[in-house]
């Protein structure tokens, strides 16, 4: 009486069980032609307390070439869930085939229950073909006649963009150039070292107390100056030897002198940590522009000088 029971038990459970869930497999047809799409969809109807664990359809269906899967459908009828799930197969021979039924999970009350799918069977037929038809061969490709207006048109369009091109860059970009590199050319070193003075001037360095600074900027000022004004290696050697080479050219024959108190003065501060009062560092300014003034190159020497620069 006991397994009775129990046996009763299972079966008005799994009833119960089986009417809370719902499933229908089929087709979009029964008919199809070989590498025709087949789209396969199920339907499944159950409580929202159910939770179903959808099979891998790809490796549930063997018998069929899976293509894809499109788009899950779900909504809400009535209290219950209401879900299809498509999916697009193909077969690539003629025949009946029949898709097999297949088990689908889910989780009711806490159990692990299975409800299989019904199967389906359609038939994959081959395309038609008429075997008293004639055979033709394959046309020959179609010549198309040369068009020489075109090429024409086109030959004619590029030699008015490459016209226009090299006018634009005649007029603006080549001129541009010219004026930069002129610009850059013709400024001299007289110029130079007196706009880095005046800048060292407005810089204070000395009110500052970068005495020793202030120092080595000018004489650095001077003998970029004479390097570049006539032509000797000013910024190498020391300042003993400076002297010697101005005394042999002309135009510094007014500045030797001057010349001598501005290195000797540098040298003191330089190497014997001279501390000099604020008049000597005023003077060291003074004399860094008189040497510069005094042997900068007269108007024509400087037009001259520019010619032969913008020549080169």
């Amino acid at each position: 009486m006991v397994k009775k029971i129990l046996i009763f038990l299972f079966i008005v459970t799994a009833s119960l069980n089986a009417q809370n869930i719902e499933v229908s497999a089929y087709t979009d047809s029964t008919q199809y032609f070989v590498g025709d799409y087949i789209k396969y969809s199920i339907d499944l109807k159950y409580d929202k307390s159910i939770k179903v664990e959808f099979p891998n359809i790809k490796d549930s269906l063997k018998q069929l070439e899976f293509i894809n899967e499109l788009p899950k459908f779900q909504n809400e009828v009535e209290g219950k869930i209401v879900e299809t799930r498509s999916f697009n197969f193909s077969y690539y021979d003629s025949a009946q085939v029949t898709i097999q039924s297949f088990p689908i999970r889910y989780l009711s009350n806490g159990e692990k229950l299975v409800i299989n799918t019904n199967p389906v069977t359609v038939t994959v037929k081959a395309i038609p073909t008429n075997p008293q038809a004639e055979i033709k061969d394959i046309k020959a490709p179609v010549r198309i006649p040369f068009d020489w207006l075109t090429l024409l048109i086109i030959i004619l369009l590029a030699i008015i963009i490459l016209a226009a091109v090299y006018f634009i860059y005649k007029k603006y970009f080549k001129k541009s150039e010219e004026i930069i590199t002129k610009k850059i050319i013709v400024i001299p070193p007289h110029e130079t070292a007196l706009n880095h003075l005046r800048k060292i001037e407005e810089e204070k360095l000395w009110q500052k107390g970068m005495i020793k600074e202030f120092h080595s900027e000018i004489t650095n000022v001077v003998r970029k100056y004479f390097e570049e004004r006539f032509s000797f290696a000013a910024l190498e050697m020391p300042s003993s030897e400076i002297i010697p080479h101005l005394n042999k050219i002309k135009e510094c024959e007014s500045v030797i002198d001057i010349s001598r108190d501005f290195f000797e003065n540098a040298d003191l501060v330089k190497f014997a940590k001279f501390q000099p009062m604020p008049s000597v560092n005023e003077n060291m300014l003074k004399l860094a522009f008189d040497i510069v003034i005094k042997t900068k190159p007269n108007l024509i020497e400087s037009e001259i000088r520019s010619e032969e620069k913008a020549d080169v």
